[in-house]
């Protein structure tokens, strides 16, 4: 689409983009004639989340965190739970009026409460009076905006009592009031209307609110701000506090768990008698360590003591021997002192007796006491041998060390005794703490992963308590603009509206102006035509309207016959056929097309170029045109042009009062018919006879769709014009019905566009031919781009 093809549509609809901006311009009007005024308030809140102070000293700046928490404090303003108190504080707030007070609510919507509030509701306002409450919702500094006349305890009680009445159903008057949209005031959907937001990167939260109530639109800002403050700080505070809780609950059961261990402990070392274990079971160490050194000790030296006594005692072995032997060198001495008298006395009895018996008797006891003399002689001998040592130390030294050594043994073995018992009652003792050792080691462990849990858990209790003390000081916001009492009302958007609804209206017209182009595809023009159903035109013909207005429309109509004909001649004069006449075939698809207006024109123009024509049309002649229509009122009034026909238009006259009666015949459609094979057939077929020889035999056939056609004619034609409205689609009905055709011949096929726009002439001969001033003929060069060209030397 050209600069010119869009300037063109716009002024086809200009009325239509005119008319339909301004009736939505003209109904915003009427509907706005009684605008509710409406009021807007504001208040600003310090919050501290970005740069307010905080016990953690080594606290960085966050700012994904500040986001964050600026985040969490919009989105409780914006809860439903905020916007429930606030709506019931609104309501207890103007239940409890006495009268109207313009500061809190206007009369008229007093009144309208009062209205259509149910008579028992009233009994919870009444509840609320004479009780004691300490709940302050409204801060010191905003008492003003608290009615004096109204108890804050009473106001209190009333909040409460409507809080309960709400959350007792879905069917009581405050929760029907809240939840439905058509209250003004107290529903959701108003009180919703607070826009809350951060100023630029600043700790500041912007609260407005727009009612069409002043007083109402302070107020509600007012108990807004202060219930999102009272909320924000419970839910960081009660938040902070649970994880206190949570810590000091744990760190009791810590501390349990240690106190446990620790008296395991105490019990375990009441019963094994143990004061420090780790020093009495060095010590039993050491001791043992020591008694068995000294056990060792003496028993080397027992074995030492016994080993010297065993080798004196082999010394001093023979001391039996030599005390028998003295024994023996006694008895042998007593026996010797009685051989002695006997010889004594035998020798007396030889002096006195002299006698053989007794001499041998004193020879024998002499001989007895020699033999006794010389056996004591040995055993003294003996004796004295058994009396010294080997190594000839008399045996008296060394008995001596053998009885020291005796002695020692003695001790020694009677010391390793004493020792051996006091080994075994140190093994007891050794073997009790052994075990006690690895008991009191578990003990001890165990106590210490309790100890290090509760030191643990009592650093999380302190970090815990710094962060609750923490998000006390950071929850504290506060009002540092107070909401203002509005005095004029907001400037309305009426005149946006109108504006808006004329702009809305005129782009919405366009918009269907331009899809309703886009998906037009009806024929149009020849180049169109031409591309859809894939033929070369002859050219088009403009439709025959009824006020052209300022376009020469005979001029065109006569040129473009012209031009169709001249092509027509150009094409059958370079069309090498051989024969002399020249068979035009003119068909459609379609009934109404226009045929025979177009053949009697082009064998009218024919005729005038000197040619000789014959014009055959079917049995149907052309039908009377009807008569002529009203101006549609809806053209009229948008300015459209009129799309009624010309019905005296010269083109539009029948062919006989152009064409001489020899020179136009009428054929009949029957079964010889479909077997003619060229002109001559049907002219015999119909008992026609001609007097000249014509250069030109132009054949209208039927509609294509509704009838058969001949082939061989159609296919021995010289050309095949085809006829299509431009305002028609070219529809599958259509592209079967030229199948054949097309398949036959399409080589000698054209088509002709008829009833186009006369705007598509342009495409044929340039600027229509028609008066213009000097600013029209302006603005097009300039909408063509053509600044600078003259359109004549």
């Amino acid at each position: 689409m050209t600069v010119i093809d869009f300037v063109r549509l716009i002024l086809k609809h200009l009325i239509l983009l005119i008319v339909v901006p301004l009736l939505l311009a003209t109904m915003v009007i009427l509907l706005t004639m009684n605008p509710s005024f409406e009021y807007s308030s504001q208040t600003i809140l310090y919050t501290g989340l970005a740069s307010g102070s905080s016990i953690e000293m080594d606290k960085t700046f966050n700012y994904q965190a500040t986001n964050t928490a600026f985040d969490n404090l919009i989105n409780i303003i914006e809860s439903r739970e905020t916007q429930e108190e606030v709506a019931i504080r609104l309501l207890a707030l103007h239940l409890m009026l006495p009268e109207a007070n313009p500061k809190y609510i206007s009369k008229t919507f007093y009144d309208e409460l009062k209205n259509k509030i149910p008579a028992n509701l009233y009994n919870y306002v009444e509840k609320g009076k004479n009780v004691d409450s300490n709940s302050k919702i409204l801060s010191e500094h905003e008492n003003s905006l608290f009615p004096p006349e109204i108890n804050r305890n009473n106001y209190e009680k009333t909040v409460r009592n409507l809080t309960l009445l709400m959350k007792s159903s879905s069917h009581n008057f405050v929760y029907e009031l809240l939840n439905y949209d058509n209250d003004k005031h107290y529903s959701l959907k108003a009180i919703s209307k607070i826009e809350a937001f951060r100023i630029s990167n600043s700790d500041l939260i912007n609260l407005s609110y727009t009612a069409n109530d002043p007083g109402i639109c302070q107020q509600t800002l007012a108990i807004y701000s202060q219930v999102c403050i009272k909320n924000y700080k419970y839910i960081k505070e009660n938040r902070s506090d649970d994880v206190v809780k949570y810590f000091e609950g744990e760190l009791e059961t810590a501390r349990q768990k240690l106190k446990e261990g620790e008296d395991k402990l105490l019990e375990f070392n009441k019963g094994a008698n143990i004061i420090n274990y780790y020093e009495q079971s060095k010590a039993v160490a050491v001791v043992k360590e020591d008694m068995e050194v000294d056990f060792k000790k003496k028993t080397a030296e027992l074995a030492g003591v016994q080993a010297g006594t065993k080798r004196l005692e082999e010394k001093l072995k023979i001391q039996d021997v030599i005390q028998e032997k003295s024994d023996n060198v006694l008895e042998k001495k007593k026996q010797l002192g009685d051989l002695n008298f006997k010889v004594a006395v035998t020798q007396s009895e030889i002096g006195s007796k002299n006698n053989k018996e007794v001499v041998i008797k004193l020879a024998e006891l002499k001989k007895q006491t020699e033999n006794l003399t010389n056996d004591i002689r040995r055993s003294v001998d003996e004796l004295y041998s058994y009396q010294n040592t080997l190594d000839g130390l008399p045996v008296s030294k060394v008995l001596p060390d053998w009885m020291n050594n005796v002695v020692e043994a003695e001790n020694l073995k009677a010391t390793i005794k004493t020792m051996s018992g006091q080994y075994d009652d140190f093994q007891e003792k050794y073997a009790k703490y052994a075990p006690a050792g690895a008991t009191i080691k578990r003990i001890e462990r165990e106590i210490s992963v309790s100890e290090q849990g509760y030191l643990e858990i009592l650093h999380g209790l302190n970090l815990a308590k710094l962060k609750l003390q923490d998000n006390e000081m950071s929850s504290n916001i506060k009002t540092i603009d107070l909401p203002y009492y509005p005095l004029s009302p907001n400037p309305t958007k009426r005149t946006i509206l109108i504006i808006a609804a004329a702009i809305l209206g005129g782009i919405l017209i366009l918009a269907i102006i331009f899809i309703m182009e886009y998906f037009d595809d009806t024929l149009k023009n020849a180049t169109i035509a031409s591309k859809i159903i894939g033929l070369p035109a002859l050219g088009m013909m403009p439709k025959m309207i009824l006020n052209p207005r300022s376009i020469d429309l005979p001029f065109i109509q006569q040129r473009l016959i012209e031009i169709i004909t001249q092509n027509i001649l150009q094409y059958t004069g370079s069309n090498l056929s051989g024969n002399p006449v020249k068979t035009i075939v003119v068909f459609s698809t379609q009934k109404m097309e226009g045929k025979t207006v177009l053949a009697g024109n082009i064998a009218k123009t024919l005729k005038q170029e000197g040619k000789k024509v014959l014009m055959l049309n079917y049995d149907n002649k052309q039908k009377p045109i009807v008569q002529q229509r009203k101006f549609p009122i809806i053209n009229k009034l948008l300015g459209y042009p009129d799309p009624r026909i010309d019905l005296n238009n010269p083109f539009l006259d029948e062919v006989a009062t152009y064409l001489d009666s020899t020179e136009y015949y009428s054929y009949k459609i029957d079964p010889l018919y479909y077997e003619a094979t060229s002109y001559v057939d049907i002219l015999k077929q119909n008992n026609i006879s001609l007097n000249y020889n014509p250069d030109f035999v132009i054949i209208e056939l039927p509609a294509l769709i509704y009838n058969n056609y001949p082939a061989d004619l159609m296919t021995h034609a010289d050309l095949g014009i085809l006829v299509c409205r431009s305002n028609r689609v070219w529809s599958e009905a259509d592209v079967s019905a030229t199948r054949n055709v097309l398949d036959m011949s399409d080589s000698k096929i054209r088509i002709i566009v008829n009833g186009v726009n006369l705007n598509e002439i342009e495409s044929v001969l340039g600027d229509l031919p028609k008066k213009r001033t000097d600013f029209r003929k302006k603005m097009k060069a300039m909408f063509n781009f053509q600044f600078f060209s003259k359109n004549q030397i």
